[in-house]
């Protein structure tokens, strides 16, 4: 099997994707379709990627890099030269999919309009995420992960009720929408097989931040009250977030009144499941606090051990508080094999996350690591 060739049992073996986005949310997008199969193959700039130096660094690969760039291969064309494009050009002759995150004036500039590209080549699927979208009157703003965090209200509700706002400790927006126009892609391939013709799929790091404060909006227009920030917790629900134990802390989400039910009775304090204040979900968020501090005087008593098992064993969502790397070790994340081997010797990554699913119970692998610069 070639560098290139994918299993003919991945749903995507026989596709080719030319990817010429940069950074993290286009290029984890490019990755998705290289895990399920598809000839990948990386465009970049005489510039390079900047990923390709995001820290931490090993050579000309980042950390970041390994991640959203596995299963590609690498070429370098100046896009901005006649030789270039007619280079592209013919790679587009054999391309089912085209992937950019370049503003409206480089596609003009280029000559990479959809306009122009599904004329010659009418079963071409293109697809374009940008910071904010393709029209509106940020249109031709730039923006990263957390400007649009800011933008999209995320970062007004994350953080603790009384501190300041803060993004999340991933790129949420990055990571979303590559995963939206993987998606679309898939969607557009399923298309064009009934049809014949392609498509033009159209996504941003806006339109993914959006969709994410989907609770807070519909909340906003239920009672007019605005965004706040919970901490750990949840605006929606209670008891819910994170409790000390004699040795650590433990995440608890209470639901519904049967898991409320079921909390009381482990921790021996049925008095306050008939309790007026706590009775009811929306009765238990007004009193959160009272409730809280009714919960930790029990929990602070035990280890986490006793009760993440406890309550787990009681049919009680909880679990310990622990770092990412926690889970190179962490039982249920082998059993699962959701971190699946790097196939890079010269790399100290051994281990990167999978996709998230699994096909007829196997999860795509890595095939070929991220690859080095072209030198073009």
């Amino acid at each position: 099997m070639s560098k290139d060739q994918a299993p003919s049992d991945l749903p995507l073996a026989g596709i080719t994707v030319l990817d010429a986005t940069s950074n993290i949310a286009g290029p984890f997008g490019g990755a998705i379709l290289g895990d399920l199969g598809a000839r990948v193959i990386k465009i970049e700039t005489p510039a390079t990627d900047a990923a390709r130096t995001m820290s931490p660094v090993e050579g000309d690969r980042s950390a970041y890099f390994h991640v959203v760039n596995r299963n590609k291969s690498a070429v370098t064309i100046d896009l901005k030269s006649e030789a270039g494009r007619l280079f592209l050009d013919n790679l587009l002759d054999s391309a089912d999919v085209l992937l950019t995150n370049f503003l409206p004036e480089k596609l003009a500039e280029y000559h990479l309009t959809p306009d122009e590209l599904m004329t010659k080549r009418p079963g071409l699927i293109i697809g374009n995420l940008s910071s904010y979208g393709s029209e509106g009157p940020s249109r031709h703003f730039p923006g990263y992960d957390a400007t649009v965090q800011a933008r999209t209200g995320i970062m007004q509700v994350t953080g603790e009720r009384s501190g300041e706002p803060v993004r999340t400790g991933i790129s949420v927006l990055d990571v979303g929408g590559g995963t939206w126009l993987a998606l679309g892609i898939l969607a557009a391939l399923i298309k064009r097989e009934k049809s014949g013709i392609g498509s033009v799929i159209e996504t941003s790091l806006y339109e993914t931040g959006v969709s994410w404060v989907s609770y807070h909006l519909s909340a906003f227009q239920v009672t007019n009250a605005p965004s706040i920030r919970s901490g750990s917790g949840h605006p929606a629900f209670a008891p819910y977030g994170l409790f000390k134990t004699s040795d650590g802390e433990i995440m608890i989400g209470v639901g519904n009144n049967v898991i409320f039910a079921r909390l009381c009775t482990v921790i021996n304090r049925e008095d306050l499941i008939e309790n007026e204040k706590y009775k009811e979900n929306v009765d238990r968020v007004k009193n959160n606090a009272q409730l809280e501090a009714e919960i930790k005087r029990v929990l602070v008593g035990k280890s986490s051990k006793h009760w993440v098992e406890i309550l787990a064993a009681s049919g009680v969502p909880a679990d310990y508080l622990a770092l990412p790397e926690d889970l190179l070790s962490d039982p249920q994340a082998a059993a699962l094999d959701i971190l699946v081997d790097y196939p890079d010797p010269t790399s100290q990554v051994k281990k990167i996350p999978g996709l998230p699913f699994r096909i007829d119970g196997k999860r795509p692998g890595i095939r070929n690591p991220a690859p080095h610069k072209d030198q073009g």
